[in-house]
């Protein structure tokens, strides 16, 4: 899908959420599955890419349950195999409970602070993700909408 990038100490660690690799793998739209996979080509180039186990929990239920059709259970296993190929951050007691006091302060649903939790205590500086507020963030953790790109590519 997107070979993975070696860590070097000037390497930006970015954060890539479920919704982005849901859309390279949807054929449904294939503008926008070409252009998420040529923008996460040129990230994994440029950057160091940091996913959750909940992104492949969450991608393994869109994959098998809401695709029409569903992707088999070998292009399922390719997928997650692709991905986890990148640095996973489990999903532990303690980035569920840090995560719960951040869904409370930030007022977010309780996915994205899993999702915001998991990208802020692996210290990435970026969250790429088009279920934040473009802009918004966290800390030290920028939240980038890399859709707002294709559409402005668009007009």
């Amino acid at each position: 899908m997107v070979a993975r990038r070696a860590a070097s100490a000037l390497t930006v660690r970015v954060f890539i959420d479920t919704n982005l690799w849901v859309y390279r793998l949807d054929q449904r739209e294939v503008d926008k599955s070409r252009w998420i996979g040529q923008w996460l080509r040129q990230i994994a180039n440029e950057h160091e890419i940091v996913i959750s186990t909940q992104v492949l929990i969450e991608l393994r239920a869109v994959l098998t349950r809401k695709f029409e059709p569903a992707l088999s259970a070998q292009e399922t296993r390719v997928a997650l195999h692709a991905l986890a190929q990148f640095e996973v951050v489990a999903t532990d007691a303690n980035l569920v409970l840090d995560a719960n006091e951040l869904a409370n302060a930030e007022q977010l649903s309780w996915f994205d602070a899993l999702i915001a939790e998991a990208a802020l205590r692996t210290r990435c500086e970026i969250l790429y993700s088009e279920d934040f507020s473009h802009g918004r963030t966290f800390g030290e953790l920028a939240i980038c909408n890399p859709l707002l790109e294709m559409q402005g590519k668009a007009q």
